[in-house]
């Protein structure tokens, strides 16, 4: 029963990572649907900056994790 417990501790970082991408992809499309109902030219920067970088974080989170597994 040798090495058992590295695939548990990989399943679980996967886990980890992939909970995290979701997170971060959430809060991403959180961020650019209320910047949607936001009529200011400030929500514009909000959608393209913080929205878009918390989506293209957890996309990228989400990529890196399935490439380490």
């Amino acid at each position: 029963m040798e090495g058992t417990g590295g695939m548990s501790e990989n399943s679980s970082s996967l886990q980890r990572k992939l909970t995290t991408a979701a997170y971060l992809l959430t809060a991403g499309l959180l961020v650019e649907g209320i910047t949607l109902y936001w009529a200011h030219p400030t929500s514009f920067l909000l959608f393209i900056l913080l929205g878009g970088i918390l989506v293209g974080a957890g996309i990228l989170t989400y990529l890196v994790a399935l490439v380490t597994a």
